[in-house]
């Protein structure tokens, strides 16, 4: 059989590659998964370079979803990419079982490289919630470091109820003395300190929207770490060293 060449355009990771195997593993349950085969490397190569409209994926690639109303609107990676920040600080948490084992990821971004990866926080009885704001909390923290030093900053994070429970929810429930109707605020005692430092923040760092595993770079560092964190049971927030290649991070077990 002869060899076939495959293009990724969109993918966990992006190329031309010689075996189908290797192409699986990187569009497989990708939403938005852009490849094509060709017959030969020249014809790969070219169409890689020449970009994604000759691709004949299973999906389109996911466009930013409108708000609605107040909700959030979601960023695509080029969007992600084209924000014209300094800082851009990604965040995730990870949760096995839910509840169950919980740890938090962040991967800061400084002029478009990864200038730091961090892990931890570890719980063993937390939930995705709880992993989830512990991490944004961290990135707000960074965030504050940043404007300090009069960077712009962006944090992204693909927990709708982290952003929501901050950006959103926070002041009415402040208002009413920390309650709502219907029932008890859950992870009040996370919520609160959170709240507190976004509202001295809020003019000065952007809290954003993204999916998760739609192949924005920053948010699959995340999750690693977050996973990391689990493996590791880490209970501190420590920073991992970058390799030189994110070939490494980016091969490492998923949440």
């Amino acid at each position: 059989m002869a060899q076939k060449f495959y293009v990724v355009w969109e993918g966990r990771q992006t190329g031309v590659f010689t075996d189908w195997d290797t192409c699986k593993a990187q569009i497989d349950k990708f939403a938005g998964a852009r490849y094509k085969s060709y017959k030969t490397r020249s014809e790969a190569e070219s169409a890689f370079r020449g970009g994604a409209k000759a691709a004949i994926g299973k999906a389109k690639p996911k466009t930013a979803k409108k708000p609605s109303g107040r909700g959030l609107k979601t960023y695509s990676a080029a969007e992600v990419e084209a924000l014209p920040v300094k800082t851009k600080i990604f965040t995730d948490g990870g949760c096995e079982p839910n509840p169950g084992k919980a740890a938090s990821g962040v991967a800061v971004y400084r002029e478009g490289e990864v200038a730091e990866l961090w892990f931890g926080l570890f719980n063993p009885q937390g939930t995705n919630n709880t992993a989830e704001l512990n991490a944004l909390h961290q990135a707000l923290l960074m965030a504050e470091k940043e404007i300090a030093e009069k960077a712009t900053v962006a944090i992204f994070c693909d927990s709708k109820y982290s952003i929501q429970c901050v950006t959103q929810w926070a002041a009415g429930w402040e208002k009413k003395g920390w309650k709502k109707t219907g029932g008890e605020i859950k992870n009040l005692d996370l919520i609160q300190p959170m709240y507190l430092l976004y509202t001295k923040l809020k003019k000065s760092v952007q809290v954003l929207h993204v999916n998760g595993h739609v192949g924005v770079q920053g948010n699959e560092l995340a999750d690693r770490m977050s996973i990391h964190g689990i493996d590791a049971k880490e209970k501190s927030f420590t920073q991992y060293e970058v390799p030189a290649s994110l070939k490494k991070i980016l091969a490492m077990r998923t949440g």
